[in-house]
């Protein structure tokens, strides 16, 4: 498994953009781990390869993709209405779509998925998060952009109807040793055996994380 302590031990805290790059890499590192654990093992080192972050806003994975040697793009609601528009990118274009944190405020999300699917490689992974239902069903509308919740089931069940293949669901847990993501307790797992978020201080790291949303993962 691709670690965090690598990027920690080399790169200098007191530096202004280290906890927004601390970040980035946390996201792109579980992102490449998942993708291993569901099957699809990403080899770097490859500029061919076209990397979507879709819901960019201010784009801070932009330096972590780079420095993979993958060529990043990303593109935001300034860019493009995602429950209307196209996305300006031509059909079987893209290897890895990863779209943070979107779906939950979209109401329709025929045209989001239908998009996504047009412009994704053969063979191509997306990854997207959202809260999870089961265990986010009090705190869901407070934020009053969110319009539709999901569950892991149903989240699977519509990436099947827009034609994704083996769509599969994780917890939303970040750079956690892979038994966390695995096996049919995975949600209770990274919801109740990491009992603290990761900013809370003078917590031992190997209880913080604690889950309530989902990542899923499915190939054209």
């Amino acid at each position: 498994m691709l670690g965090i302590k690598y990027f920690e031990q080399n790169t200098s805290k007191n530096n202004k953009i280290y906890n927004r790059h601390y970040l980035a890499e946390r996201e792109i590192i579980t992102f490449l781990n998942i993708s291993e654990y569901y099957g699809k093992k990403i080899i770097l080192s490859d500029e061919r390869k076209q990397f979507l972050d879709l819901g960019c806003g201010d784009q801070h994975l932009r330096k972590s993709v780079e420095d993979r040697n993958m060529n990043y793009l990303g593109l935001d609601i300034n860019d493009v209405n995602f429950e209307f528009e196209k996305l300006p990118l031509e059909n079987n274009s893209i290897d890895f779509i990863v779209s943070l944190a979107v779906i939950e405020h979209i109401s329709n999300p025929d045209n989001y998925l239908s998009e996504i699917y047009r412009v994704m490689k053969p063979g191509g992974i997306v990854y997207i998060s959202t809260p999870n239902w089961h265990y986010s069903y009090k705190a869901f509308y407070n934020d009053p952009t969110h319009v539709k919740p999901y569950n892991p089931s149903t989240l699977e069940i519509i990436l099947t109807m827009y034609g994704f293949n083996n769509p599969k669901t994780f917890p939303g847990i970040r750079c956690k040793p892979k038994w966390y993501y695995m096996g049919k307790n995975r949600f209770f797992k990274g919801n109740y055996l990491l009992p603290f978020r990761g900013e809370t201080k003078y917590v031992p790291g190997f209880l913080k994380g604690k889950s309530t949303s989902i990542f899923a993962l499915a190939t054209k």
